[in-house]
């Protein structure tokens, strides 16, 4: 792929990610950053569903199913990179809770420039897998496009609250029609790729959503409303950061067209289990504490 072209996909990942993370900031209230200081087990529990037990999956999955070198890459840069966009939608039409959630998103967030880099890095030893990046340079990275946002979306959320509630829409649309064109541009030139990975990588893909689901599920027991939150929260990764860090290095450049097949496969079970927590638990709208 061109140099142009890589740093196209680069700018345009970077906008929608420091977009998406800086209308979560401006739509925490001081109220939500507070979710977790009675609740420091389900805190631990949901850090070790997100950053330590799905990436210990993706390692397991990699391990067993063996997929294209392309689609192990994808994976594991997708296992680094939590948060994802549309997330919240998911959450609110499954009846999750909705001040658990934006509370997980500023605490990952705020922890990504630690763990983003952290994890790359373990990943890629422990699987083999040749990466070639610099921890230091990825951090900086997601320093300027995931803490500096999230932090500067709380002052101003803090400061103008009036005018915060105004700009989170438009800024989590601008990030949606972004990312949305980072794709597209994916998917022009690299066609070819998108839909040819062997069905090792499919199954793959699969394992890794189910795992993901699954451990997110299982780790707040006995809470609904947690439980269907952290699951979703543990499978949806942060895609535009991961295209964003695949588009710094050259390494990694055939990851890219994975990230499409993957994003709708996510999608497509994601959807089953919303389904599944709606329709066989009664929940039918999401909550804030009181």
């Amino acid at each position: 792929m061109a140099n142009d072209i890589l740093t196209m996909i680069k700018v345009c990942a970077a906008i929608s990610v420091f977009t998406f993370v800086f209308s979560r900031g401006l739509g925490t209230r001081i109220d939500d950053l507070g979710y977790f200081s009675t609740r420091s087990g389900l805190m631990a529990r949901s850090f070790l569903s997100v950053d330590v037990l799905v990436p210990l999956i993706t390692i397991a999955v990699i391990y067993l199913v063996s997929p294209s070198r392309a689609t192990a890459i994808g994976l594991i840069l997708l296992a680094a990179a939590p948060v994802a966009p549309l997330v919240s939608k998911n959450i609110a039409n499954a009846g999750g809770k909705l001040d658990y959630a934006m509370s997980l998103q500023v605490l990952l967030a705020s922890l990504a420039i630690v763990t983003t880099p952290a994890l790359l890095y373990l990943l890629s030893r422990v699987t083999g897998i040749t990466m070639n990046i610099d921890p230091i340079s990825v951090a900086e990275s997601v320093g300027l496009s995931v803490l500096v946002p999230i932090l500067g979306g709380v002052f101003v959320r803090r400061l103008f609250p009036a005018l915060a509630e105004r700009l989170i829409r438009p800024l989590e649309i601008c990030s949606i029609v972004v990312l949305a064109l980072v794709f597209i541009i994916v998917l022009l030139f690299t066609y070819q790729l998108v839909f040819v990975p062997n069905i090792r990588s499919y199954i793959a893909m699969v394992l890794v959503v189910v795992g993901a689901l699954a451990a997110g599920h299982l780790m707040a027991p006995g809470l609904p409303e947690e439980q269907t939150t952290l699951a979703l929260e543990s499978a949806a990764r942060n895609s535009g950061l991961a295209l964003l860090i695949a588009s710094e290095y050259a390494s990694l450049e055939r990851a890219l067209p994975v990230m499409i097949p993957y994003l709708l496969l996510s999608a497509a079970i994601c959807f089953i289990y919303i389904r599944y927590r709606k329709m066989g638990h009664g929940i039918t709208r999401p909550t804030r504490s009181g």
